[in-house]
């Protein structure tokens, strides 16, 4: 019995599949795993099998952003930095406050107020 690519389950899931949802298949098949695809993005196993199923629950434009910078190396402008890839900007998004230096502090106050900070309070 031959396994399902996951990209041909998310054509029939989908019918157009946007290209994220594309990239996360093609993932899933050149790890032969979702649980690794999903590690490599930050979420669980449970989310990229519902995604390419479409039949994910959760906030899929922060799935999109977590998918775009770890596996499409999207490039953001970021206020402090300058321009930095998706995935260094996620990095700084999730870390905690410190006054180690100014640009530390910087970096905090910006990701607090961005609209790409996936976990910016509204």
């Amino acid at each position: 019995m031959s396994r399902t690519s996951a990209i041909e389950t998310a054509n029939e899931a989908w019918g157009a599949a946007p290209d994220w949802v594309l990239t996360l298949a093609q993932t899933c098949d050149e790890l032969e795993s979702q649980h690794q695809t999903a590690k490599r993005i930050g979420v669980s196993a449970t989310a990229v099998n519902q995604i390419l199923k479409n039949k994910y629950p959760g906030s899929l434009p922060n799935v999109e952003k977590k998918v775009r910078a770890a596996l499409m190396t999207d490039v953001v402008n970021c206020p402090v930095l300058g321009e930095i890839g998706s995935n260094e900007c996620l990095e700084n998004q999730g870390k905690p406050f410190s006054s180690a230096s100014s640009l530390k502090v910087q970096l905090w106050k910006a990701c607090k107020s961005c609209e790409r900070n996936l976990n910016r309070k509204e």
